[in-house]
């Protein structure tokens, strides 16, 4: 077996479903969307393992991060590795960053879905385990009412931003923590050719609430502002070349 995709499905048995995975040792695609696992699982890394998918929601992690920390850490082998915001608020629970977590030494992209200002900083850090990632694409980042943009600094760096080719916000709205990301980045990524921003500007931070759409030349003009306000601060890639598309 070489594809597993699993959806929606609750393991109560352990040694159920350690054999389940401990029978595929020529895995090269994983995909996982909300499936459990039970508290005394165990399985082995995945040695071929290529592209790896986890999607997990926001509710009731809490009860059950240990056994999902342990099985994300027997990813490291993957190339591709897909995330949602919640598997960097289970490895924050599980305290693995600063334990156990091994070094990912073959992932050369990453993509994380749907992840919140609160877990912004568990990506950081993550990033630190993922020294020749080579492709990052954040696809959303929420801010839940309960977050505070003044929380998230960017101060130390990861390691990867030394190998790091692109970066990719979807869903881009320009806020200012946005920006200070794409700063960042552009400061210390010294062989950074692209950054991507696939924009979404929300009408009610820009215009009057009661209009549906940003007309073209509009959303023009706030790429060019974007553009001007990076353009002010430092590239450690000459050659980096920015890029805009629209959702």
């Amino acid at each position: 077996l070489k594809i597993l995709r699993l959806m929606n499905i609750a393991f109560e048995d352990e040694k159920f479903a350690g054999k389940l995975f401990s029978s595929c040792p020529v895995l090269e695609k994983l995909c996982l969307i909300d499936c459990w696992l039970p508290e005394d699982f165990v399985v082995d890394s995945f040695p071929l393992l290529h592209d790896a998918d986890l999607y997990y929601s926001y509710g009731d992690i809490e009860s059950r991060f240990h056994p999902l920390s342990k099985f994300i850490m027997k990813l490291c082998n993957a190339m591709v590795l897909k995330m949602s915001g919640a598997c960097f608020k289970i490895l924050k629970l599980a305290k693995v960053l600063s334990t156990s977590l091994p070094i990912f030494n073959n992932l050369i992209r990453l993509e994380v879905y749907n992840i919140r200002y609160l877990q912004m900083e568990t990506l950081l850090n993550f990033l630190e385990f993922c020294p020749n990632l080579e492709s990052l694409v954040i696809r959303k980042v929420e801010l839940s009412g309960k977050a505070n943009e003044n929380t998230l600094t960017f101060n130390k760096v990861p390691r990867c931003l030394e190998c790091l080719k692109s970066i990719e916000i979807q869903k881009f709205n320009g806020s200012p923590k946005e920006l200070e990301m794409v700063k960042f980045v552009l400061k210390h990524a010294r062989i950074l050719q692209t950054v991507i921003m696939e924009t979404s500007y929300t009408v009610e931070n820009y215009k009057d609430p009661g209009k549906k759409n940003l007309k073209a030349k509009e959303v023009e003009a706030l790429n060019k502002k974007i553009l001007m306000q990076l353009g002010m601060s430092p590239w450690a890639s000459a050659g980096c070349l920015i890029k805009f598309s629209s959702s």
